[in-house]
């Protein structure tokens, strides 16, 4: 899926944003695949950014600030309009105090059948035009998924689409990006005519899933049905880019959208005499700092060279520079390092690196962008 939905964008010379809801993730090891994406998006010729899609909990955003995704949603859309807005509006404070924008939702979108029915159960709830505005004023979140017609899944019916509510809501909200969930099953016309009544995202999954399935049943072979899949995915993704009308914007794109630009931290330092252990202090550092906003990567290291000036070492990896300056102010890393560091090497050496050439998910990417 993720060497198709790349290979498309590129053809159609498309930003492209990679989708990768929570409620997926217990299908593979969140991490591996995260350090996978990551590395595709930085060696793609056209900008990518990375959405974790569809967050429930504030703890799940937080893992996902470390594993190397560009923007986050939270979903409190089926909970009453105080608590959707409250817990929105510390989703909000958490993506912008890392650097990250966010996306949330108001009004209901559902799902059709099977899982997607499991897992967003009951009726649609259209979002009003003046919620709408409301909710992006108290919560300050960056995209608004709205709800004017689709679904999560496959259509069963003919798609019923309000696109003057679409409109209306543009109309209160110039400058919010506006996202549609669930465009499996809608036509190429039904497609247009959201982009030109103010949709900015679409999410399509389903129909990709189902592409991928058809293409691959000619073949009992896994390597034949792997190849068959990519490049149907592929085929599909750019047709939609041509549709929806993002081909060709991909050098336009790349000139608008900040990067996202990861900031190593490196401490060398030396440790007093009359200290405690300074393996068990690294030890409980590497969890308790790890376990912070906006971490990629921690590591505490022991010098090889004999008798080195520093012989001790911390290296951190930031998800941005937003990131490295709230863990400097976050009250566990100052709780840590007033008590368990900072009295005990009064000598040490502090840098911060942006790194510019490399390879690896620590090396800035090309094309992953928020």
């Amino acid at each position: 899926m993720l060497e198709g939905v790349l290979q498309g964008a590129q053809r159609a010379e498309a930003p492209v944003l990679i989708s990768i809801a929570e409620v997926h993730t217990d299908q593979f090891d969140e991490a591996t695949l995260l350090a996978a994406t990551v590395e595709a998006a930085a060696t793609a010729s056209v900008p990518v950014a990375i959405h974790y899609d569809h967050g429930t909990t504030l703890d799940r955003l937080v893992r996902a600030t470390q594993l190397g995704y560009t923007s986050l949603m939270i979903d409190g859309s089926h909970l009453e309009w105080a608590e959707n807005v409250a817990l929105t509006r510390r989703a909000s404070e958490l993506a912008h105090a890392v650097g990250l924008p966010l996306e949330a939702e108001v009004g209901y979108v559902p799902g059709e059948e099977g899982k997607d029915a499991e897992l967003h159960p009951g009726a649609v709830r259209y979002t009003e035009p003046e919620e709408a505005e409301a909710f992006v004023t108290e919560t300050g979140c960056d995209w608004l998924a709205v709800s004017i017609g689709t679904v999560h899944g496959r259509f069963r019916g003919e798609p019923q689409l309000d696109l003057e509510r679409l409109a209306a809501i543009r109309a209160r909200l110039p400058a919010t990006p506006l996202v549609i969930h669930g465009g499996t099953g809608l036509s190429d016309e039904q497609f247009r005519a959201l982009v030109a009544a103010g949709a900015n995202k679409i999410n399509y999954y389903t129909a990709l899933v189902e592409t991928a399935a058809a293409a691959a049943t000619d073949s009992r072979r896994w390597d034949e049905q792997r190849l068959a899949a990519r490049e149907a995915i592929a085929a599909e993704v750019e047709r939609t880019c041509r549709v929806w009308g993002a081909a060709g914007r991909a050098e336009a794109a790349g000139a608008a959208a900040p990067r996202i630009e990861p900031v190593e931290h490196v401490i060398f330092f030396r440790w007093a005499e009359d200290a405690p252990d300074v393996t068990a202090m690294q030890t409980d550092g590497v969890a308790t700092l790890g376990a912070l906003p906006g971490v990629w990567r921690i590591a505490a290291g022991v010098a090889e060279t004999p008798n080195a000036s520093y012989p001790y070492l911390w290296t951190m990896t930031f998800a941005t520079p937003e990131a490295l300056a709230h863990f400097r102010t976050h009250p566990e890393h100052q709780h840590f390092a007033d008590n368990r560091f900072r009295l005990f090497a009064p000598e040490r050496i502090t840098i911060d690196f942006h790194l510019t050439y490399g390879n690896g998910r620590c090396a800035t990417p090309k094309s992953s962008r928020r």
